[in-house]
């Protein structure tokens, strides 16, 4: 599994607190298609939480679990790690693997059931971790 992250499971200070509990905004893509998908992950201050995302056009729906493996410091979440896993209504599965690189975000890699690279980011501000799936795939076409 690759070993980059959607820093979407570390539970921030600087996040929307709901209860005790982190919300980060994540914005990503199946690669192999190019469809892109926005959500949330919630993050319980155990470490643990949820992911819920679904396609631009609602037709694509995934929901699944995160957990937070590895802190970055007790006074910051920069480097916190972890994974997530999510289950689709297509009966596509897909495992991330997440860092947190600021207090308000990060990204994150992985791979689907279908063999399709899964990328995503997320931030606090919807509009931050949209803008970051936007660059990247800019990027990918000036390649």
């Amino acid at each position: 599994m690759i070993k980059r992250a959607v820093q979407v499971l570390g539970v921030g200070v600087s996040a929307a607190v709901c209860g005790g509990c982190a919300v980060y905004t994540v914005a990503g893509q199946f690669e192999g298609s190019g469809r892109a998908f926005l959500g949330e992950v919630t993050v319980s201050v155990t470490d643990s939480g949820t992911l819920k995302v679904q396609s631009e056009d609602g037709l694509l729906q995934c929901t699944g679990d995160t957990q937070v493996t590895k802190r970055g410091s007790l006074m910051s979440n920069v480097g916190a790690q972890g994974r997530g896993q999510a289950t689709c209504n297509d009966g596509r599965t897909f495992k991330v693997d997440f860092v947190q690189t600021s207090e308000s975000g990060g990204h994150g890699q992985g791979i689907d059931s279908q063999g399709n690279i899964v990328v995503l980011f997320f931030d606090t501000s919807e509009t931050a971790a949209r803008a970051r799936l936007d660059q990247a795939r800019l990027d990918a076409l000036v390649q």
